[in-house]
């Protein structure tokens, strides 16, 4: 678990690649229901409620995974799903959990603090780290160049944010 753990950390510090993990049904769900939870805690700690948190985040990881399947089929690379899938749940779900203490200090029941500003400057890095995160994975997945794959992370960030909230309001 502990190798899990830092393999994820070194992802997201842009020094491991998805190809480096092992390509295992098991670890995929483990990692999406990983970032399920995560993303669960992420829209209580924002105020929303658990069962909004639970649909919406179970909508993410049905949109990841149908995107990311179709888009490797397309480019006949059907065989780094489950690297690339686990690569980005497992990812996300870190950057997650790292968001939880900056998101809980920009919630100042209306109120602009110091405080929050922080908070809202440390989530907004986090998002872009995060973006930049999914463009290392879908570099190496797709073969493309960074720049890319950054681009494409921008595209789903925005296209995810377009769907949950059309249909969760």
């Amino acid at each position: 678990m502990q190798l899990l753990i830092r393999f994820f950390i070194e992802l997201c510090t842009l020094r491991r690649a998805p190809q480096d993990l092992p390509a295992s049904l098991f670890l995929l769900i483990s990692t999406a229901v990983a970032d399920w939870l995560v993303g669960m805690l992420v829209g209580i700690t924002a105020g929303a409620a658990w069962w909004m948190s639970l649909l919406q985040g179970g909508m993410e990881i049905a949109a990841t995974l149908l995107t990311l399947y179709v888009a490797l089929t397309l480019f006949k690379r059907a065989a780094r799903f489950q690297q690339s899938a686990t690569a980005l749940f497992g990812s996300s779900a870190l950057l997650g959990l790292t968001a939880l203490l900056p998101l809980s200090l920009s919630i100042d029941q209306g109120t602009f603090t110091d405080l929050a500003l922080i908070g809202a400057l440390l989530l907004l890095g986090l998002v872009i780290w995060g973006v930049v995160v999914t463009g290392h994975i879908l570099r190496h997945t797709f073969d493309i160049s960074f720049g890319q794959g950054v681009l494409i992370g921008i595209a789903l960030e925005i296209v995810s944010m377009i769907l949950v909230t059309g249909i969760f309001g």
